[in-house]
Order: C-alpha cells, then structure tokens, then sequence
C-alpha cells in the first residue's frame, strides 16, 4: 500500500511538470489539481518523524522568513487584501517546497522527466503548427504578431525556460550515461531556442555550453572552444531574419541608432525607465505593496505620447519585469535583504552540484527580465529549482 502511494505521489509531481509547457494563461486545472491531490495524500506518506529537521533547513527558514515579512507587513499597512493574489503565490512555492519533502530521492527523477517530456512535447507541438501556418502562408516571421500566440502552448519566454531547464537535466543525463537519443535532445532543445528568437534563453543556453566547455576541457582548448561557439552564434544571429530583427531590430528602417530602436521597440526600456523613477519616490522601508506599485506603474504610463502605446501599456498593466526590482519597489528594502540572504543560502547548497548551480543561475537571469513571482508558471518553476537544490542527489559529477 505504501509503495503505491509513494508511486502516486510522485506521478502528481510527474504530471505537475508535464503540464507547465501547455498551460498558457489561464489553463491550471491540471497543475492545480494535481497539487491538491498532493495535499491530501501528504500526511499519508511524509515522515513526521524527520518533517521538523527538512523544516529546519536554513534554505527553508530564509524563504519562509522572506514570504512571512511580506505577509505580516501586508496585514500592518492594511493591504493585505488588494495584495491577496500575489502573497498567495509566494506561500505556493512554499508549499511545493514542503510536499516536495513527502518525495523519494530516487523519485526526483520523476520531476525531471516531467519537465523534458512535457517540453519535448511542447516544442514537437510547436514545430507542427508552424510547419502548418508556413504551409498555407508561405511566411515565417517569429519576432512578432499572431504566430507566435497561435503556434507556442505558453508564452515564449516561458518555454525558453522551460527549454533552459530541460537542457540542464538533459546535459545531467549524458554525463551519467552517454545515450544517443539524450544528445539528440540536448541539440533538438537548442535548436528550438533559437527557432523562436528566445532572447534571454538563447543566453542561459550560450552560458550553460561554456560552463560545461569551461568544466571539462582543459588549458587553451576551452578558449578556442569558447572563441567558436560565439562566432557560430554571430553568424546564426546575423543570417537568420527572426533573429537579428528580434535582437536588432533590422527591420526598422525609420530610426538609425540602436539606441532609438530599442526606445521605440522594447517595452523594457519605458518599464524599467518608470519603475527606477517610483523606486526613487518609494519608502524603501515599507515598500508600496504590489497593488500600489502596478496603480503607479500604470499612472506613469498614461504619460507616453503615442496613443496606441500608451493605450497597450495601460491595458496590459505590465510589472517591473525585473523580481529584484519589484521587490525593492513593493516590498522595500528589508524584503529585499531576506531575498539575498536566502539567494545566498541557495548557492551554497547549489554549488556542489553542476545541475543545482546552472538551474539557480538561469533562473536567476531570467528574473533580471520577468517577474516570477507575479505568474503561477513562474511559481511552480521557481520552486522546482528549490526542489532540485534541496534534494540530497548533489554529487559533483551531476
């Protein structure tokens, strides 16, 4: 009975992982679900005896210490409940983090599989449709427009991701056991992140090679290594269309400087620009809370000068698009302090293990560009990295 139980288990965590590749927007059912099974089969199969030692892990202490300051700080302002839907996100990693404790070790297996199977699927998915639309259009322009949203189960950055991550425990495997189907993957992951211009993927994915080139080969043979990646990269970049108008903006013929280019084109640049200005009007104790930083945001959109921009921001009601940014805005500057301390924690359990460190840093640059914390796909990747990182499987080899 406790062997099927423990098989159930981790098929939820299984079937959580798969799903994070399709769930888009809105369709969380199946990740949800999944976790409220976990719920109830948790008191089943933990080990009550050995729960209050995985509590007390200082990883543990310093997010719970971080998510809790928010909450109670929330309550002491008085806007805990126009802040409600994030804060609840935050005790969802928390809580993935603590049913995680319920898992086998020789079943994190099950998490990993999950990600590169629903990922692989994804992207198969995703080649399909485009080999479709290209078909009857005769076009494929992936920097912008309705192919991307027609053609991706989830948003691009996400996928990236989630390629990012698939990659990592793909790059796991072969160093384990060289099989040609897992190097068939590790190139099909690749191949796919520059399919669709994922910017900040396609950095994690250049960092994740030259760290392992970095690792694994020896004296000047890695430079030379390095020296050809990057040129292989810039030749991708600059013959592939999608590519250098996604990264360049080549198809803008009206604005001569890149700087202008970026200006006019990415929505970071006014985001970040209006974000560092409220920072500098925020008390950095307190914090605005979130709802108040996005009533801010939006109120400082309402100054661009194009109508149809201003109009697009303001009915997006775009974040921070930077976590650490967010934090220091909404939550201040000893919100932000608890966030280092458990960063910090992280790496030093990260460390000893290729796979942990690589899956922290990618996390890490992607909240440079995208709040995690704000999207429930966010908070369900962010906690399998603690996931990964807290397990006991932290050999160097790995």
């Amino acid at each position: 009975m406790r062997l099927s139980l423990d098989k159930i288990y981790s098929s939820l965590f299984f079937i959580i992982c798969f799903s994070l590749a399709f769930i888009g927007d809105k369709f969380y059912a199946i990740p949800n679900g999944a976790n409220i099974a976990l719920v109830l089969l948790f008191p089943f199969i933990i080990n009550w005896s050995q729960l209050l030692n995985l509590l007390n892990k200082k990883l543990v202490i310093w997010f719970s210490a971080f998510v809790f300051f928010i909450f109670l700080k929330s309550v002491f302002l008085n806007n805990f409940i126009e802040d409600i839907s994030q804060i609840k996100k935050l005790f969802q990693v928390l809580l993935l983090v603590i049913l995680s404790f319920g898992l086998k070790e020789k079943n994190l297996s099950y998490l990993k599989s999950g990600i590169i199977l629903g990922t692989f699927t994804a992207c198969t998915y995703s080649l399909i449709k485009i080999c479709i639309i290209v078909f009857q259009t005769g076009v494929f322009n992936f920097t912008k427009g309705p192919l991307i949203n027609e053609t991706l189960p989830v948003q691009r950055l996400y996928l990236g991701l989630l390629c990012t991550f698939s990659l990592i425990f793909v790059f796991e495997r072969l160093l384990k056991n060289q099989k040609k189907h897992n190097l068939f993957l590790a190139v099909f992951f690749v191949f796919f992140v520059f399919l669709i211009a994922g910017r900040i993927a396609i950095v994690s994915v250049l960092f994740i090679i030259i760290y392992y080139v970095f690792t694994f080969l020896k004296s000047y043979m890695r430079y030379v290594a390095v020296l050809l990646i990057l040129l292989l990269t810039s030749v991708v970049v600059l013959t592939n269309n999608n590519l250098s108008q996604r990264i360049f903006h080549s198809d803008d013929n009206f604005r001569t400087s890149y700087f202008e280019k970026i200006e006019m084109h990415e929505p970071r640049f006014l985001i970040w620009k209006y974000s560092f200005e409220i920072l500098k009007q925020t008390n950095l104790i307190t914090g605005n809370g979130y709802s108040k930083t996005t009533e801010k945001l939006v109120n400082k959109y309402n100054n661009i000068p194009q109508q149809k921009k201003k109009n697009w921001f303001v009915n997006k009601e775009f974040n921070t698009h930077n976590q650490y940014l967010d934090i220091l805005i909404s939550q201040g500057i000893l919100a932000g302090f608890l966030f280092l301390i458990f960063l910090t924690q992280a790496f030093k359990l990260a460390k000893e293990s290729h796979t942990k460190l690589l899956l922290l840093i990618s996390m890490l640059i992607y909240m440079t560009v995208y709040n995690n914390f704000h999207r429930l796909i966010g908070v369900y990747l962010f906690a399998l990295v603690l996931i990964v990182i807290l397990s006991k499987d932290n050999a160097k080899q790995q």
